[in-house]
């Protein structure tokens, strides 16, 4: 057994620590460790002279009384402690093993000031710890926060966290069951790197205790990626998937200091990859487009425990994916509920309720389009108006597009082969990439961005005096068959009001129409509309559209100079 073996048994023994051979044998690797702060040591920080190598920490005689034999002062200070609105736990300030390594990593206290010796052993290069991420400081909102007890009530209500009983032999709590910097660290052995007790490497450390939902079937779980250099120095293997949690999280001096990012920005962190260097997604593309989803407008105004009815409105890459659970969706022909890229991401329902992971699409849109409608620009001005849209898509209403249910109305004669009356339709078949798969595209699908209005996948004129052609209303007839319309299958004078130049969306509001806000019309068939084309006759002041059954009405108004008083219309 050699002398340093004999010399750190020695001291753990006076401690009270049990010692076994092959841990003993791991901590003998101390001496070729940046720990080795003896004249011998490695690192760039060593003594000048002092030979001894655990006097730094330890010493048999003449110690504070603070285990295991502890040779140090400790910081009498306050830390600024790490906070978040996820965090269960109740950290305070640190104690424990905690308080004994910051007597080295918070700066304050040099090096070679150990209370054996009367007088401070000088070091090579500095006497205290060099700034870098070495240095903690006293802020410690920046890193993963200690000193908490970790329980099994607070795996219980946090539920994305392990059990104590479950965590690994390596990942050790304090005797008052505290997480501390050694849960994490060894500072007698470095085999793993950043005297980590566990490889992180695939996130082998950080899912020894995280059990984050979705996470064992995710993209970022899985992806073969390869990273290009990080400006951070953050991702330290060749893959997305090897660097696991390290895409995104920094542990010690993170930028984004509430959920340890790397970024404080937090589109940054998912730009990082996504903006071309890396994921094949590439998302910077497309929310440079006119029309977009923008994180980039917002700064950290998401958080995970918001409201799904926040009037705060903001739109970041976090409101709609959760990055521990999204993968990727493979392109179907038929209709899905809602894609594997929303998975475990909160929603509002089609009645206005709070869940906690979506089942449909729209519920994930209407936590911004719902009750707390965000502003658009250009919007439409109708008779009968609202911006909830999840009051325009109920299935109360006198006529709504089947997005929330579905609607076979056997009026509805112009749909394309293989879209059957009562096909239900997603938010994103309207709303979506013009250069994504489902558009015919190579690009990524969603709505983050689109050269066309309203974040359309397709282009949809609501420009009056536009000539009709398969362009102007490329959105609509992506479903209803142009030769059918123009052909008047559905309603006789379709084709006389657009050869006239008279828009699709001066007639018909594409989402629904409210029932809470629908009066003096029918309002079936979409009608609602267009108050800057269409007015309320001349004299009357009516604006009327009825429904006198299958393809017949009539309508009361003023649109193009030309007053409309009861005019009817038959198959």
């Amino acid at each position: 057994m050699s002398r340093i073996t004999i010399t750190i048994g020695a001291i753990l023994a006076f401690a009270g620590v049990s010692v076994c051979p092959d841990r003993v044998f791991s901590q003998d690797r101390i001496v070729n460790t940046v720990h080795n702060l003896s004249a011998s040591g490695p690192g760039q920080m060593r003594a000048s002279t002092e030979q001894q190598i655990c006097v730094f920490c330890h010493a048999p005689h003449n110690t504070g009384g603070m285990k295991p034999l502890w040779n140090r002062q400790v910081s009498l200070g306050n830390y600024q402690i790490y906070q978040s609105s996820t965090l269960d736990a109740t950290p305070g300030q640190p104690t424990g093993a905690s308080k004994l390594c910051l007597s080295c990593h918070d700066g304050t206290i040099a090096l070679g000031n150990v209370l054996s010796r009367s007088d401070q052993i000088r070091m090579v290069g500095g006497d205290f710890i060099p700034a870098g991420l070495t240095n903690l400081g006293s802020d410690l909102s920046d890193d993963h926060p200690i000193s908490f007890h970790y329980t099994s009530g607070l795996a219980a209500s946090d539920l994305q966290l392990v059990s104590p009983q479950a965590l690994p032999l390596e990942v050790r709590l304090d005797a008052a069951g505290e997480m501390q910097c050694t849960s994490c660290h060894n500072p007698h052995n470095n085999v793993n790197g950043n005297f980590l007790a566990l490889k992180d490497r695939y996130g082998e450390l950080c899912i020894a205790c995280h059990a984050m939902n979705g996470w064992s079937t995710s993209s970022h779980q899985s992806s073969a990626d390869a990273v290009t250099a990080s400006p951070t120095a953050a991702w330290p293997y060749a893959t997305v998937a090897e660097n696991a949690c390290r895409s995104c999280h920094r542990s010690h001096t993170s930028g984004g200091k509430e959920r340890l990012l790397i970024y404080a920005d937090e589109e940054e962190n998912c730009l990082a990859c996504h903006g071309g260097q890396v994921g094949t997604a590439n998302i910077m593309t497309e929310i440079d487009k006119p029309s977009a989803h923008d994180p980039r407008l917002y700064f950290n105004v998401h958080d995970p425990t918001e409201s799904g009815l926040s009037v705060q409105a903001h739109v970041e890459c976090a409101d709609c994916h959760n990055p521990h659970a999204v993968s990727a969706q493979a392109v179907v022909s038929g209709y899905i509920p809602i894609g594997e890229t929303l998975k475990h991401v909160p929603g509002v329902t089609s009645a206005g309720g709070q869940i906690s992971e979506a089942q449909n699409e729209y519920e994930v849109c209407f936590r911004c389009h719902g009750d707390s409608p965000v502003q658009i620009n250009g919007k439409i001005s109708r008779q009968a108006e609202t911006s909830n849209l999840r009051l325009k898509f109920s299935p109360t209403n006198p006529s709504f597009h089947p997005v929330v249910s579905s609607s076979p109305s056997p009026d509805t004669v112009s749909l394309k082969v293989g879209l059957p009356s009562g096909t239900m339709l997603r938010c994103t078949d309207c709303h979506n990439n013009d250069s994504g798969p489902r558009a015919g595209g190579g690009g990524v699908d969603g709505p983050h961005g689109s050269i066309y209005d309203f974040l359309l996948e397709k282009n949809y004129t609501t420009t009056d005096n536009t000539p009709e052609s398969a362009f102007e209303y490329d959105l609509c007839y992506k479903c209803h068959e142009r030769a059918s319309i123009l052909a008047d299958e559905s309603f006789g004078e379709h084709r006389k009001h657009l050869r006239e130049n008279i828009t699709c969306s001066a007639c018909h509001d594409p989402h629904g129409v409210s029932l809470t806000q629908a009066t003096g019309s029918d309002h079936t068939h979409l009608i609602n509309f267009d108050m800057t084309i269409v007015r309320p006759l001349t004299g009357t002041n009516r604006l009327e559209f009825r429904d006198d059954g299958q393809f017949a009405g009539s309508c009361t108004l003023t649109c193009h100079g030309e007053d409309h008083d009861d005019e009817t219309y038959k198959p």
